[in-house]
């Protein structure tokens, strides 16, 4: 009996020292959960001392809902009268909730009676949540397959299929459970057999990517089939891609048909005639000045703007194909060329539409305007000698006034470029600033060249001088707002200015800048009343006045274009 006893006990302890050294959680219960034993881990587990858990039901431990059915089932004694697993929720000692995997042994005694059972339980959070996302990643792929209109479907090397997305589904009106072990040839064309010329059958038997178009029943396919392989470079099955290309061949067909006519017209045309795909390349170049040019066009064939220009000049090739891939037409300029090699084109873009108003492409029309540039630029030329005929005779006046507007339309079209005006507005700005004090032709000589403070009436001559210059330069057509610049050159944001005492947005932006370079250049010049005050108090000065008197952004171009090294001179 005491051998017994002790064999017992050196057995139990042996049990003891196995259930401490292991990291899964071990305990031993009667058939109304109380605990008998539970080892280090468990203990650990719960937060609790093992004499603290002796004695306890661990049902009373465990989450209630799937507890409560397990109470249940042990009731009958004969479900449980052999192992069984569960994987439950359990609420550990750090507060949160892990998953066990339970192995539950029932212990019998040497006549087969039940005395109790033994739990192994095993913390499967971590693979729950793994388990977790790899579901939730599939259902993702699944949704975005089954939202793209290209048919996607996976088979395995016998070309059995996998999954299949619901573009290819409802194509052959199946559903998933029916896909399962089925093949695309039976399923779309009844076939015992694949197709003679199935990519996927060539994919699976060439083991590498295969494209091609085919014609089944009157439709045109555009397949893709992509092996997959596994770590070890075996075939695992193919995916294939397809898409029905039957109306894209009729509409290409179409777009043929319409370039050949296209072409008979425009060979003969003395303008650059070019087309563009989607990704601004160029597709093909027309116009009878081919064949008089030493042009070799093959070469710009494929390639877009970015591929045959420098940068500077690609840059507005680029962007405005941009703007026509859009579905915006657009005009734009382009020189090219020096001196009396230099030519001008003005370009056309516009977009070519599908049936669905989709833009497939653009056409461009390039026309030679080297002439008209010639002829405008004549006329500039001429205008600016008129302009400064016209200073000229203010200098019979006043000759500083002459000087102080050369300078200040260097300094108001500098900061108009620093803004990024277009050009347009720098032209018109530019035009002003020469004679922006034209009107002083009606001030007497003696009062523009007064040494000393002026009188009320001959400040109020001094003040009408941006009127009078609006009523010379009214009559001379421009095509640009230059006498209404004139006009407003001394207004100030504030509506402390004259001659109309006008605000903030009343004011032109291109009046704005030239009453910034007025100041900055008047303030630090030399005048008949007082001398030079320098470049740095004319500077403090717009300073001072930004927001008020001066335009905020005007300030800043013109405080940025001196602080870069800007000299007017």
């Amino acid at each position: 009996m005491e051998k017994r006893d002790l064999i017992g006990k050196d057995y139990s302890l042996l049990y003891e020292s196995i259930a401490d050294n292991s990291d899964l959680l071990i305990c031993r219960w009667n058939s109304d959960t109380t605990l008998t034993f539970v080892n280090r881990a468990y203990a650990e587990f719960y937060g609790m001392e093992r004499d603290q858990l002796l004695g306890k039901q661990w049902i009373d431990l465990a989450e209630k809902g799937p507890c409560n059915e397990l109470e249940k089932t042990l009731h009958k004694r004969a479900e449980v009268e052999h192992p069984f697993q569960r994987e439950d929720p359990v609420l550990a000692a750090d507060g949160a909730v892990h998953w066990i995997h339970w192995y539950n042994q029932p212990v019998h005694d040497t006549a087969g009676k039940l005395i109790e059972y033994q739990s192994v339980g095993i913390d499967v959070t971590e693979q729950k949540k793994a388990r977790r996302r790899i579901i939730e990643s599939e259902q993702t792929l699944q949704l975005i397959l089954d939202n793209i209109d290209e048919i996607v479907a996976y088979h395995k090397p016998d070309l059995s299929i996998v999954w299949a997305n619901k573009a290819f589904r409802e194509r052959v009106a199946v559903d998933k459970d029916s896909l399962q072990g089925n093949t695309c040839y039976h399923l779309w064309y009844g076939r015992q057999n694949p197709c003679d010329d199935c990519p996927v059958l060539k994919a699976v038997r060439e083991k590498k990517t295969v494209v091609e178009e085919i014609e089944q029943n009157g439709i045109i396919w555009h397949i893709k089939a992509y092996p997959i392989f596994d770590d070890s470079g075996n075939l695992l099955g193919v995916v294939d891609l397809a898409y029905d290309k039957t109306r894209e061949r009729e509409i290409y067909s179409r777009l043929r048909e319409r370039e050949e006519k296209f072409r008979a017209i425009v060979e003969s045309t003395d303008d650059i005639i070019f087309e563009l795909d989607r990704e601004s390349r160029l597709t093909a170049i027309f116009g009878a000045w081919i064949e008089s040019s030493e042009v070799n066009t093959d070469f710009f064939i494929g390639k877009t703007a970015a591929e045959i220009f420098p940068e500077g000049i690609a840059e507005v090739h680029m962007m405005n194909s941009e703007i026509a891939l859009s579905g915006e037409q657009t005009t734009y300029e382009w020189s090219f060329g020096e001196d009396v090699n230099q030519k001008h084109y003005s370009i056309n873009l516009s977009p070519i539409f599908d049936e669905e108003g989709l833009v497939t492409g653009l056409v461009g029309i390039g026309r030679d305007i080297t002439k008209l540039k010639e002829t405008e630029e004549a006329l500039r030329r001429s205008r600016d000698d008129l302009l400064l005929t016209m200073s000229r005779l203010l200098k019979v006046k006043d000759p500083y006034t002459v000087d102080h507007q050369r300078k200040v339309e260097r300094i108001s079209t500098a900061i108009a470029e620093r803004l990024k005006l277009p050009n347009e507005k720098i032209e018109a700005l530019r035009i002003a600033a020469i004679v922006h004090d034209i009107g002083k032709l009606s001030i007497p000589a003696d009062i523009l060249n007064k040494p000393g403070r002026l009188n009320e009436i001959e400040w109020a001559l001094i003040k009408n001088h941006p009127d009078e210059g609006f009523k010379i330069l009214k009559e001379i057509h421009f095509g640009l707002p230059v006498a209404e610049i004139v006009r407003q050159h001394h207004e100030r944001i504030d509506g402390s200015g004259y001659p109309r005492g006008l605000k903030d947005g009343e004011i032109m932006l291109e009046a704005r800048i030239l009453a910034v370079a007025d100041v900055v250049e008047a303030v630090s010049s030399h005048r008949p009343y007082r001398p030079a005050l320098g470049l740095e108090i004319a500077l403090e000065e717009i300073k001072s006045g930004v927001g008020t008197k001066y335009d905020e952004e005007a300030v800043k171009g013109c405080l940025e274009l001196f602080s870069s090294g800007f000299v007017p001179d």
